[in-house]
This record gives C-alpha cells, sequence and structure tokens, in this order.
C-alpha cells in the first residue's frame, strides 16, 4: 500500500448495479433413476458422459488480491491444482494500496475476476455481497469449518465466502530484554504508562516504536484500540455506526485515540523518519536490535524468527495498545476470505479449486507456510498459538473485543490511512479526520439505500 487511493473513483463505481447470472441448473432428481428390478445388466452401464461433469481443461480462473496476500504456498498450491485438473490459475494481485477500487471497478463493470480477496465480516460488505458474491452454504467444506470462521463469512444467513486464514488482532509486540534494560518492570496499561516507556527507552539508547508511515493500510489499525472504550460508554454503538444513525465524529474516544497517535509521533515515538519506513522493511528492522516495539499481529514474531533466526523474537511479547483507555485485545472476524464471483462463467471449476485448497493435506501445507497465521479455520487441521497470543491476551485485563476493522461497515483502510498522513503531517485534525471518514461511509450507505 504505498499509494494514495482515489475515493471519488470508489464512490462512483460501487453505485454502479451490477447484473447477475442465472445460477447453475439443478441437478437431476433422485426420482429420475432407475428402480433395482429394472437396472441394467453391467454390459449396459450408463456411459461415462452420465457422470457429473468435471471442469473443462480449457478452463482458467482468475483470482484478484492485494499483492501482499498472495504468497508463495498460493502459487505452489494452484500449480498442484492445474496438475490434477487442467484448470489453469491466473493470480492477479494490484498494489496494497490500490486493491479495494481496482476490485470495485472490475465488479462494477461486469469485469470482474472469478474469484477474489477480501476482509472477513463486515469488512465484505463494502463490496457488495448481494450483486457480487455466490452462496456456498451447501459446499462439502462447511461441516469441517470453525464457527468463528462461519461466523465471519456469513452475510444476510449464507455462508458466502471461505475463510482460510486465522483469527488474530493487532497489539504491540515488544522486547522484554529492552524493556528490562531501560527500566521498564511491566508492560504499559494506560497511555500516558506508554509514553513514559517510550521516554525510558529513547534515554536507554532505543526507538520506541517502528511503525511505517509510508504504508497507508496500517495507520488506522491504531484506531481498533478504541472499540472497548467507546463500548463502555455506549454498548449499542456499533449497531448505531452499521445502522447509519451515529457518526465517528461524535464519539471522543475515536477523536481521543487520534489525538493520541498523533502524539507519539510528534514525541517521537515512531521514530525521526517514521514516515519513509515501509512494512517491508519491517522485519529486518525489528531485527536489528534498534527497535523496542511495534504494532503487529500476534504471529509476526514467527515471521521475524525464521527470517533472522539469531534473533529471540520468538521471545517476544505482547499488550494491547492502551490509546484512549483501552484494555482489550481487539480481534479481527477471521482476516482474509476467499468470494466466489456470483457472475463468474466459470463457477464449477472455482468451487473445485475451494475444495482441492481445503483438503486436509492441502490446508496443512497452506498452514505449515504461513507461520503468520495461528488457530485454522479448520476443525482437522491443527493450528499454533505464539508467545505474544498468549502474552496479550494475559495482558488485556478485560479479555477481547471484535476490532474495529471488522465490526464496522465501510472501514476503508486504504482512505482512513491517507486521512490520517495527514493527520501526521498537520493538514487535518483528529475531528477532520473522522468527518472525513463519516463523509466516505456515507456515500457508502447512499449507495446501498441507507
Amino acid at each position: 500500500m504505498k499509494k494514495n487511493a482515489n475515493v471519488i473513483l470508489a464512490v462512483l463505481l460501487i453505485i454502479v448495479t451490477l447484473v447477475g447470472c442465472a445460477a447453475p441448473a439443478a441437478a437431476p432428481a433422485a426420482t429420475s433413476a432407475p428402480t433395482a428390478t429394472t437396472a441394467p445388466a453391467a454390459t449396459t452401464a450408463p456411459a461415462a458422459t452420465t457422470a457429473p461433469a468435471q471442469p473443462k481443461s480449457d478452463v482458467t480462473l482468475t483470482i484478484a488480491s492485494s499483492a501482499n496476500w498472495t504468497k508463495d504456498i498460493d502459487k505452489s498450491l494452484a500449480e498442484q491444482f492445474t496438475k490434477e485438473t487442467g484448470i489453469k490459475v491466473e493470480f492477479q494481485p494490484t498494489p496494497d494500496d490500490q486493491y479495494s477500487n481496482v476490485l470495485k471497478a472490475k465488479l462494477s463493470t461486469g469485469e470482474g475476476p472469478d474469484i477474489f480477496l477480501v476482509p472477513s465480516g463486515v469488512g465484505m460488505n463494502e463490496f457488495l455481497p448481494a450483486k457480487n458474491f455466490l452462496e456456498l452454504d451447501n459446499e462439502p467444506w462447511i461441516a469441517r469449518t470453525q464457527p468463528w470462521a462461519i461466523a465471519g463469512t456469513t452475510y444476510d444467513g449464507h455462508v458466502v465466502a471461505m475463510n482460510e486464514w486465522s483469527a488474530d488482532g493487532w497489539a504491540l509486540l515488544y522486547d522484554p530484554t529492552k524493556f528490562a534494560k531501560a527500566g521498564i518492570s511491566s508492560v504499559p496499561k494506560t497511555y500516558d504508562e506508554l509514553v513514559a516507556a517510550c521516554d525510558k527507552l529513547t534515554a536507554a539508547g532505543f526507538a520506541p516504536i517502528f511503525e511505517f508511515g509510508s504504508a497507508v493500510w496500517h495507520q488506522p489499525l491504531w484506531l481498533n484500540a478504541a472499540t472497548s472504550t467507546a463500548k463502555k460508554t455506549d454498548p449499542d454503538y456499533m449497531a448505531k455506526l452499521n445502522a447509519n444513525t451515529l457518526k465517528l465524529a461524535d464519539i471522543p474516544e475515536y477523536e481521543l485515540a487520534l489525538k493520541q497517535q498523533k502524539e507519539l509521533a510528534d514525541k517521537g515515538c515512531f521514530g525521526k523518519d517514521f514516515m519513509a519506513e515501509t512494512w517491508e522493511n519491517s522485519q529486518k528492522a525489528m531485527a536489528s536490535g534498534k527497535y523496542a516495539m511495534t504494532l503487529v499481529y500476534s504471529t509476526y514474531q514467527n515471521e521475524v524468527k525464521a527470517a533472522f533466526p539469531e534473533t529471540d523474537a520468538d521471545k517476544w511479547e505482547m499488550f494491547p495498545s492502551p490509546l484512549a483507555g483501552n484494555t482489550q485485545f481487539a480481534m479481527s472476524s477471521g482476516g482474509i476470505v476467499h468470494v466466489i464471483n456470483k457472475n463468474s462463467k466459470n463457477i464449477d471449476a472455482a468451487k473445485k479449486y475451494f475444495e482441492f485448497r481445503l483438503t486436509p493435506e492441502n490446508a496443512k501445507a497452506f498452514y505449515a507456510a504461513r507461520p503468520d497465521l495461528g488457530a485454522t479455520s479448520l476443525k482437522d487441521v491443527p493450528g499454533k498459538t505464539t508467545l505474544a497470543y498468549d502474552t496479550v491476551l494475559k495482558n488485556s485485563a478485560d479479555g477481547s473485543t471484535p476490532d474495529l476493522q471488522g465490526a464496522m461497515q465501510f472501514f476503508d483502510l486504504t482512505n482512513i490511512g491517507k486521512y490520517m498522513q495527514e493527520l501526521y503531517m498537520g493538514s487535518k485534525t483528529p475531528k477532520q479526520v473522522l468527518e472525513a471518514i463519516d463523509n466516505d461511509r456515507q456515500k457508502m450507505f447512499d449507495a446501498i439505500g441507507q
């Protein structure tokens, strides 16, 4: 996510009505099968042409995703799928900061991919599930899927996506050794304690927090911390946000979280040149020994350890961001999910691809190659947790809570991140950031008639 998104393009494109294709023809009714007394002899067995049709070998499935969501294991599995079925797979990655708008554009013009990846939970709503998502209630892998993964892929009572990801959240990963050297004896539980810890770490020669300001998608993740405190003030606030009867700009906890995030930047807690830092450089930065903390998911330490085995990354621990008085671990609704475009001409092939990916053998290979994923979405595929995950729950006084990204409709990482970059630069106030987000969300609500 390296370039700013075009808000106007996104708004124009979402309001275009898509034309749905007819559902596949129904399978022959059971009553049409011959009775036992009239069963043909072996020599007259039905020809192979009466068996369920297999996907044609000349089919090419197109799969769209944000560039960072497609990994080597996905490509390897796709190659195996092609060998077994003859169905080719063409990945269509888009730069992270452009993907949302590009996907909306393709869907709105009827040129959408056969399969596309989107955030789970209410994050799916941004891509208009009623018009674009195929219902998957009767797929064979549903029975093997974890309840949380079903919940995060359900829209209007139907399963409309396949989850092969993990439930996790974003919190502050830290190196206990650096904390000890800086004289910090316990994790910060309040914003003031976090600022005090940053001061001590700076005095000890460490950069307190590695933040990569050039990644627009990462900036809004700090706002997830405000979900718990806003809920304490108004337990129904999220339902009101999603019903479009409440605005973010009217929730003081979110304005406070943005104010404190800006203060962390201004105080140097993110480092002097954080606006030039990138996500791609984060593992190297954290392995360098220079930084003490970073806002990441709980399995991130596995990735650092794998890339830099000489580090003690597997011994790092985690605590929830205390912005706006937060005391809970804000968790996702299941990360990123796969969707079959209901207007695709290759629905049968796409379903076969999902089945192939979710066989126990292939799912185990996928998760084994993804150290960034913890608990799996499948009941028969064991998962794994990290020390960071265990400690963030231990350090969350009030347990976990759904994060803003997964709970609020129309949480556009790209556009929100752009507004937050403007906050860092001083061209927007916290209130103006929230008002800009509200304006974008209103356009989405207008598009769906809400």
